[in-house]
């Protein structure tokens, strides 16, 4: 049998269990006005039950679902990321956490905004607990979780901004813009960027630090980080998260680099 067409977008989706923010994700996903999406998975170490409901989902979107994984020794995104992206087919990447619902315009945006030596980056909704634990998968099929009334009282008032669907912002706020931060659940790149940078640098294990540091090599080698708040929305699942474990020599050596590309990423060397 020959080989499914190349897909249009890889959606690396970085997952540690909770196969339930993992569904809620994929419904979105099947709901894209923009399809010809490639998703993989990349699993840091979750139990069987991320495996079981990949497997249940398989023949549901346009192209097969890829499942990277590795055992759990703790908070290991960067590598588990890296190798995902290695095992993906499309020449545009789209990165997204398993906790993040997307708007249902989330992958055309990023598709239409894409250029080379670009980064697209943006933000999201931080949903409290209580919409988090009662939202339904037919809350995101109807797409009630768009309308503003429904998720706005129980947004984090700071980020209540970025679920504003504005697209035609996108000129004013990237005008004379390169700098822009990087949110890992929410930045898109051609695949060519990324592996000119060598990915995440795999010394940087535990919670935080690595979009900061991937950052600083897109800036130091002269790629544009432009935002696309306001148009690649997404809806960030509540839960708990364990404190930043690095201390303040590794922060500055990391988030102050002056490379361009490292050694410990993608390819090692």
């Amino acid at each position: 049998m020959s080989p499914s067409p190349r897909p249009g977008l890889s959606l690396i989706v970085a997952v540690y269990e909770r196969e339930d923010f993992l569904e809620r994700v994929l419904v979105s996903i099947e709901e894209q006005s923009f399809r010809d999406v490639e998703v993989v998975v990349a699993d840091d170490g979750s139990g069987p039950g991320i495996r079981a409901l990949i497997g249940r989902w398989q023949g549901r979107l346009v192209h097969p679902i890829v499942h990277e994984w590795h055992e759990d020794r703790g908070f290991r995104k960067t590598i588990i990321v890296n190798r995902a992206v290695a095992r993906s087919r499309a020449d545009y990447l789209v990165f997204i956490d398993g906790d993040c619902i997307l708007h249902h315009r989330f992958l055309e945006r990023h598709a239409r905004r894409r250029r080379p030596r670009w980064v697209l980056s943006g933000r999201r909704v931080m949903l409290d607990e209580g919409l988090t634990a009662r939202l339904t998968l037919d809350d995101i099929r109807s797409r009630r979780l768009e309308r503003l009334a429904f998720w706005w009282p129980h947004a984090g008032q700071h980020d209540r901004k970025n679920g504003f669907y504005m697209p035609w912002l996108f000129a004013l706020r990237g005008r004379g813009r390169d700098d822009y931060s990087i949110l890992g659940s929410n930045f898109s790149v051609h695949r060519e960027d990324f592996l000119s940078v060598n990915g995440y640098d795999e010394r940087i294990v535990g919670r935080g630090l690595e979009d900061n540091n991937l950052w600083a090599r897109f800036i130091n080698s002269g790629v544009a980080i432009k935002p696309v708040t306001f148009e690649a929305i997404q809806y960030h699942c509540h839960h708990r998260s364990e404190p930043m474990p690095h201390d303040e020599a590794f922060i500055r050596e990391f988030r102050e680099t002056r490379e361009t590309r490292t050694p410990h990423g993608i390819v090692k060397g």
